[in-house]
């Protein structure tokens, strides 16, 4: 039969075995949530709409593509001949006809009498040498011509040549050239020689990351778990070196909430299709808002602001998320080893025992998980909006809203803190009010 101490250091030595697990678990987990959270911003700066759907470069090459396809497809046959010439007839004809009205105001003008005189003389060479009755009962004639011309490869080159030219030159007079230096420094980081290559590469590192975040997060999870599972049946004498344990356990969790992100805004257009002179324009995947953020990177951010009111913010956010749920841990650990008389000590004792409801950890995941909610439907209504709204146009939206894995270890974080707290408060024999 085991002895109680045998028990006691045989639950330690399985305790510490399981902690040290979790520690270098979390530890490799939140590389791995970083180098995930990296990898997904820059694949949403690569699909980011500026370098697609509103980039005007390539609309201009999407546009010249298809004109340029419609000018080598361009041919007279037998079928559309009687059309095309027909056509080319009105366009000559309206052409002499103005050029004849040109002639005769211009020769007709004149300030004083040796003007007019001049004008008159100019009419009736232009009447001996020029008839345009003539002229305009030729234009089948020149319509055939210009029909011959027109079958010519040489021809429709230079057709396509001037008109994408004319394109180009419009566009660049017109927009202003996309910043692509951000593309192409991730592009360059990762060793891509263009965007898809880049996309799909980065597609897969992701893909393989998040199976692997998410199978550490259930390993650091059920580890800490276990612990706390062994130490349940001794809560009333809790030994110190399982409250040691269980103190860093839930710390651990603690760090890997708040350093790894806990919630990302992904709002995209999946898919954009519509016709062009008959040929399909598409753009896929168009990221019109991306943001991945941990609890630091907000106060980060708040804090580069420089503004008054986002200081405030970001000291409310670390002192509720990060300084009181750490006071509080260590604290009980302080108050239960009565480390150089610390139980004494009226902050020791506030936090250990009284500070449950100032930590405010707990409003926090209710906090992320309503800013979850709000985001989420904020941003569906808004896409489906915009699908809903064109006409004539296919509109495929997604939201990608979603509680990441720094979500879940801060609330596992708060379900420990507050197990360990009402341990620490039956191995005392106290209760808080």
């Amino acid at each position: 039969m085991m002895s109680s101490t045998q028990a006691r250091i045989g639950t330690a030595l399985v305790s510490s075995a399981l902690l040290i697990a979790a520690v270098l678990l979390a530890f490799q987990l939140s590389v791995d949530l970083r180098r995930l959270q990296s990898l997904q911003s820059d694949l949403a700066e690569l699909q980011d709409v500026r370098y697609g759907l509103l980039n005007a470069e390539l609309w201009v090459d999407q546009i010249a593509d298809i004109l340029a396809q419609r000018i080598d497809d361009f041919e007279v046959t037998d079928e559309n001949r009687p059309l095309v010439k027909r056509n080319i007839e009105v366009v000559l004809d309206r052409l002499m006809v103005e050029v004849e009205r040109y002639l005769r105001r211009r020769n007709a003008a004149g300030d004083n009498w040796v003007e007019r005189l001049q004008g008159s003389l100019r009419q009736g060479v232009q009447d001996f040498l020029l008839d345009f009755t003539e002229l305009r009962a030729r234009v089948p004639v020149y319509a055939d011509a210009v029909i011959d011309e027109l079958n010519r490869p040489e021809t429709r080159a230079e057709i396509k040549r001037q008109l994408l030219d004319a394109i180009r030159n419009s566009a660049e007079a017109t927009f202003s050239k996309t910043d692509t230096s951000a593309f192409d420094l991730i592009l360059s980081r990762h060793g891509c020689a263009d965007g898809p290559v880049c996309v799909d590469l980065m597609h897969d590192q992701s893909r393989a990351l998040r199976h692997r975040t998410r199978t550490s997060a259930l390993w650091v999870a059920g580890l800490v778990a276990a612990m706390f599972l062994l130490a349940i049946g001794r809560r009333r004498t809790l030994p110190a070196e399982t409250m040691a344990l269980l103190t860093a356990a839930t710390l651990v969790l603690l760090a890997v909430g708040v350093w790894t992100p806990m919630i990302e805004v992904d709002a995209r257009i999946e898919a954009l299709r519509f016709q062009l002179l008959g040929s399909p324009i598409t753009f896929t995947d168009q990221v019109l808002y991306f943001q991945s953020k941990s609890i630091l990177d907000v106060v980060a951010v708040l804090a580069e602001t420089g503004a008054a009111d986002m200081l405030l913010v970001a000291v409310l956010i670390t002192l509720f998320s990060l300084v009181f749920p750490s006071a509080k841990v260590i604290a009980g650990f302080l108050y239960y080893f009565d480390f150089k008389g610390l139980r004494g000590n009226a902050l020791v004792y506030f936090f250990a025992l009284r500070s449950g409801k100032w930590s405010m950890a707990d409003v926090l995941v209710v906090a992320m998980l309503m800013a979850y909610v709000g985001f989420s439907g904020l941003v569906a209504n808004q896409l489906s909006t915009m699908a809903g709204a064109t006409q004539n146009v296919d509109v495929i939206t997604t939201n990608g809203t979603s509680l990441q894995i720094g979500f879940f270890m801060f609330l596992g974080f708060v379900l420990a803190s507050l197990l360990l707290s009402s341990m620490l408060e039956a191995r005392l024999g106290r209760r808080t009010s």
